[in-house]
């Protein structure tokens, strides 16, 4: 199968989070599989820079072809500009037999949309939890804008739709997708395994990911101060790329709390593993990736609603109410009982294996050979 995947970022541009997670594993296990993988995406590498222009293909195997952003202070706010993908859309798009488009609201996502309706090319749609215009996930309005203008066509047009939760597939169908081709299919994860890591000698809290205002980093300072009331030696990591909200929050200088920056992915397993809880307060999230690379370590999670995976509560973790007050209560409900923690994190190995790329992609890759074939007997 020759496939297309377009994605507004991709590896080594990890500081976008999920999107980028989800985009390399797809394809590591799609090389491996014994398709021939193209990736077209944009050249933004963090929120101040770009990815060289002789940056190697990742994994080896796939080719990797990316487009210069017009803008990249527009780039790090979300909204990737490709110059040239359209015309390479128009040149190319013939040679795939399906399209995996990862985003919908973007300008890559509309461009390949389109190119590949034209040309008769099938594409699969997979929004990784963004598609509803929530005021909790931010710019509700522009997002309600977008899809009037271009995303519900896309939405519509896909041959597939896929979603993770009850919620997504709401808002896909409200957008007007066939329901028969409405499809759950959990994100594809290459989720850490770092083997026996001791945990840390004093009581650890960490946070890993985007340093955004979204994310809720504040609060979860708000939190640990009160556990530090009640636990005087416990540290929290926050591990993330730097930006002005994390300038922001360095400058409070609250004890205990340590920036590491972004660290090498390397390094991400031994992180989580050695941390005694791991807490995402989020007010929405649309494709919550640290929690699960915590269970899949064995770290118990601490969670907002809006940051909450399927089953986790009680079984893996504590939701908490998203509170200062709440979280305090959970961290210092783990940080206090070892043995619980010790069984919440073991549970949550189990619960990640769902979600490990060598599940995951072989479903997906069925899914596309399946659209595939039935647009090829169509024509």
């Amino acid at each position: 199968m020759r496939m297309l995947v377009c994605t507004p970022w991709y590896v080594p541009a990890r500081a976008f989070g999920g999107t980028v997670t989800v985009a390399v594993a797809t394809v590591t296990g799609a090389v491996e599989a014994g398709h021939e993988v193209t990736v077209a995406t944009t050249d933004a590498l963090d929120l101040q820079s770009r990815v060289p222009a002789d940056a190697p293909a990742e994994p080896p195997g796939a080719r990797v072809v990316r487009f210069p952003n017009v803008s990249q202070r527009l780039a790090a706010t979300n909204v990737p500009i490709p110059r040239g993908l359209r015309g390479w859309l128009r040149e190319h798009i013939r040679e795939f037999d399906v399209v995996l488009l990862l985003d919908v609201y973007s300008c890559p996502s509309v461009l390949a949309a389109r190119a590949a309706g034209r040309a008769g090319v099938p594409y699969v749609l997979e929004t990784l939890g963004t598609l509803p215009a929530t005021s909790e996930r931010g710019r509700a309005t522009a997002k309600r804008a977008f899809l009037a203008l271009w995303g519900r066509r896309t939405v519509r047009e896909a041959a597939a739709c896929l979603y993770m939760s009850d919620l997504e597939r709401d808002e896909y169908l409200a957008q007007g997708a066939d329901p028969g081709r409405v499809d759950r299919m959990p994100p594809p994860l290459d989720l850490p395994d770092p083997g026996e890591v001791p945990r840390a000698v004093v009581p650890t809290v960490v946070y890993l990911g985007q340093l955004h205002p979204i994310k809720r980093v504040d609060v979860l300072l708000d939190a640990f101060v009160r556990v530090r009331t009640k636990v005087p030696d416990a540290l929290l990591e926050v591990i993330g790329a730097p930006s002005q909200y994390g300038e922001e929050l360095r400058g409070r200088r609250d004890q205990g709390v340590s920036f590491r920056g972004l660290i090498p992915e390397e390094e991400k397993g031994r992180s989580l593993a050695s941390a005694h809880v791991f807490a995402l307060l989020s007010a929405s999230e649309g494709l919550p990736v640290t929690p699960l690379e915590a269970l899949a370590c064995g770290t118990p999670v601490v969670l907002s609603p809006g940051a909450a995976v399927p089953g986790v509560d009680g079984l893996a973790g504590i939701v908490c109410d998203g509170t200062a007050e709440g979280a305090a209560k959970a961290l210092l409900e783990l940080l206090r009982d070892p043995e619980r923690a010790r069984r919440l994190g073991e549970a949550g190995r189990v619960l990640a294996a769902d979600y490990r790329r060598e599940k995951v992609v072989p479903e997906l890759l069925a899914l596309l050979e399946r659209v595939a074939s039935s647009s090829s007997s169509a024509a």
